[in-house]
């Protein structure tokens, strides 16, 4: 595999349009976590269990509630980056993708290091600097993904060009 860095970088995704996607994304989570919370209330309301009326109690608690929507957090944006090569419904809405820093597609690994970043306080204002510290730690970047695989494309065609004159 070819290091494309420079390509990576000059089609990097541009900041609103970062803003953006966390944003999509961040309306996509909250909505989960109201599904879930009804789905748990309509249980609760189907069956009266005990069972259910203490989940709706450990919900109240803040703290547990807090631990509920990073899970949820983390599933979201591992799950769908996974099986998207890089992408969540936010990145599909704006057109972009993640990729590694060289131009390759990130390993899961790669996903859990990026998602598990998301975690820290104030990540998600981190990449109005240079690069979000979600990216830096996983060696990973965020591109627009029609304008970087033309860019790939096109270099692919150039080293084509050289290795048919070569044979």
């Amino acid at each position: 595999m070819k290091n494309h860095y420079r390509i990576v970088e000059r089609y990097k995704a541009e900041k609103i349009l970062r803003f953006a996607t966390f944003l999509i994304d961040y309306v996509i989570i909250i909505l989960i976590n109201y599904l879930i919370g009804t789905i748990i209330g309509l249980l609760y309301y189907a069956t009266q269990s005990e069972f259910m009326y203490k989940i709706i109690l450990a919900i109240n608690n803040r703290f547990f509630a807090y631990l509920i929507s990073i899970v949820v957090f983390l599933t979201y944006y591992n799950v769908l980056e996974y099986f998207t090569k890089g992408r969540t419904i936010g990145k599909f809405v704006t057109g972009t993708i993640a990729v590694k820093e060289d131009g390759s597609t990130p390993t899961s690994n790669d996903f859990l290091k990026r998602n598990f970043s998301r975690i820290v306080p104030f990540d998600a204002l981190s990449f109005f600097g240079t690069n979000g510290w979600h990216d830096s730690w996983s060696d990973t970047r965020v591109v627009k993904r029609n304008a970087y695989l033309e860019a790939l494309e096109r270099e692919n065609s150039i080293e084509d060009i050289g290795q048919i004159a070569v044979e």
